[in-house]
């Protein structure tokens, strides 16, 4: 069987900035592939631009991220940008106070330090570095990659300790832009991660459907993880086959998760299911995504996160919440149907 992935929702969404920013049309979301976060940035940018006062961006932390560095630097425009419950709850005073500090104005409408968030939009410069070897905004430890990329995105140069791949995604992407690249279009590297988890646990073989390999994004490294579960990766011409072809490896996978966030649902359920000892370093980010995912791991509950729904399923594990997958891979639980057939 072949199944087809989402759009990469990471790429698409900075490619709907990077639009926006150049006065582009925007990407075109009206396919069955398109996850609900790239919809919702895409509907945000047009709501922004037709002046709205406030725009709803539900649970989606990227567009909350870059959509405040983006209306920071848009001059003369104001808007609230709010959330959901748990929106509310997510940190985003390092991106605050780093495009405070290039002159934003920027206020919390509810609890400090989190949204909702009112911002006035103006022409924003980045202070004085003290080197010439260091920009000036510097965000360490960031709760939140997508701090860094928000800065980058809008032309602010940033620094930071994370190594995380999305900064080097985003850093390629503006590189790609400035030759005058237009278009990105790749399949979820991250969404094919439940998949790698299907056949680790149940076996046979599985093709992904226009995943290829990639420069941008480094959740591929999920073909290197899933070896020791016994999963073998074949690149094809139009896709990607997964077959499972050994044994999975008992011994404890000690394994850090700062540079691959996305996939901690579907390993965790893995080593779970597969009876796997894991010990799982880099997680602190882990307690601020869509869910605690530590805990909805821990309990195998979704909370209303994508990812651990789509992970809790690919195990045959009581799923309390399969709308929340839309987010991402809008047509997983199809796809996941079809397959069990």
């Amino acid at each position: 069987m072949t199944v087809q992935l989402p759009v990469s929702k990471s790429i698409a969404n900075r490619l709907l900035v990077l639009q926006a920013l150049n006065g582009l049309p925007l990407l075109d979301v009206s396919g069955d592939d398109i996850p609900d976060d790239v919809r919702l940035m895409h509907d945000a940018l047009e709501a922004i631009h037709r002046g709205e006062a406030e725009v709803q961006l539900q649970n989606c932390g990227t567009a909350m991220r870059f959509l405040t560095a983006y209306c920071a630097q848009l001059d003369g425009n104001t808007v609230v940008l709010n959330g959901s419950d748990r929106m509310r709850k997510r940190p985003i005073v390092q991106l605050v106070d780093a495009l405070i500090a290039c002159g934003a104005d920027i206020w919390y409408e509810g609890e400090f330090g989190f949204p909702p968030l009112r911002v006035r939009g103006k022409q924003l410069t980045a202070p004085l570095a003290d080197s010439i070897q260091h920009p000036a905004i510097t965000i360490n430890t960031p709760d939140s990659s997508q701090f860094v990329s928000a800065l980058l995105l809008i032309g602010i140069e940033a620094e930071s300790d994370s190594a995380s791949p999305y900064i080097t995604m985003t850093r390629k992407m503006l590189e790609q832009w400035g030759k005058g690249v237009r278009t990105f279009e790749e399949r979820d590297w991250s969404a094919a991660a439940f998949w790698y988890e299907y056949i680790a646990i149940h076996g046979g073989k599985l093709k992904l459907g226009g995943l290829s390999q990639s420069d941008l994004q480094g959740d591929q490294t999920v073909a290197d993880i899933f070896l020791r579960f016994g999963v073998e990766t074949r690149f094809e011409k139009d896709g990607v086959i997964l077959e499972k072809t050994g044994k999975t490896s008992h011994w404890p996978l000690v394994m850090r998760f700062d540079k691959c966030p996305d996939l901690y649902p579907a390993i965790a359920i893995t080593c779970r299911k597969l009876h796997v000892p894991l010990i799982a370093l880099g997680t602190a980010t882990q307690r601020l995504k869509e869910s605690d995912r530590l805990q909805s791991v821990k309990e195998q509950k979704t909370y209303s996160d994508h990812r651990i729904a789509m992970a809790l399923l690919a195990a045959d594990l009581p799923c309390d919440d399969v709308a929340c997958i839309s987010k991402s891979y809008p047509t997983f639980y199809e796809q996941l149907c079809l397959l069990r057939q």
